[in-house]
This record gives structure tokens, sequence and C-alpha cells, in this order.
């Protein structure tokens, strides 16, 4: 029984024989992932994370490594540490609209109040 080559071996110009343990996590329409995993983390130490996880945790370690090289790709300077930032500032901004909206609801209240007593 033959499969597709995953990307990694693809990649590698390797043959993909049924026990490679990328290709679970890197079929063939997962190359562009596998590219920058491999930019970031190296073949080698790919392989050394998902063995070093257990079977049920690798998918999630795989998901987890494609997100993380996909960030770094796209910053290379801050890579995740930019996206954090900028949801803070986002949570930040949120959170003083917030505050103003709940200053106005209490403003809006008190008149009210006055105009009843």
């Amino acid at each position: 029984m033959s499969h597709q080559k995953c990307a990694a071996c693809t990649y590698r110009r390797k043959r993909c024989g049924a026990d490679c343990i990328l290709a679970p996590y890197f079929p063939a329409e997962k190359a562009e992932d596998f590219e920058n995993v491999n930019w970031l983390f190296g073949v080698q130490n790919t392989i050394n994370i998902l063995t070093s996880v257990t079977e049920d945790e690798r998918s999630k370690t795989a998901e987890t490594m494609m997100i993380e090289a996909r960030i770094r790709r796209e910053n290379p300077v801050h890579g995740p540490l930019a996206i954090e930032k900028k949801l803070r500032d986002e949570i930040e901004m949120v959170q003083k609209e917030m505050k103003v909206v709940q200053e106005q609801l209490d403003l809006n209240k008190s008149k009210g109040k006055d105009k009843v007593g």
C-alpha cells in the first residue's frame, strides 16, 4: 500500500515510509506549514519535540509549532510577543471605553433620580 509523500519528505526529497513520524502532522497539503516549521525549528528538532510528548499530545504540539512558526515568519523580530502586546493594548482600550460608558450611565441614572425626587 502506497501513500502520498508528506510535506516533510517532499521538501527533503526523501522516501516517505509508513513509519514517517512527520506524515500525520504535515500531509502534502501542509507544505507551507512544514517549510515554516523547518525554518524555525529544523527537521531534527521537530522530530525530537514530537517524540518527546505522548502520542495523544503530538497533534496539538504540531499545531502549536505551526502557529509559532507562522507568527515568527510574519514578525521575525518580536514573534508572538507582538501579538500579545497588540491584544493587551486592545483590551486596555476597551476597558477605558467601558469605564467612560459606565460613568455616562451612572451620570444618567443620577440625573433621572434628581428629576423624580
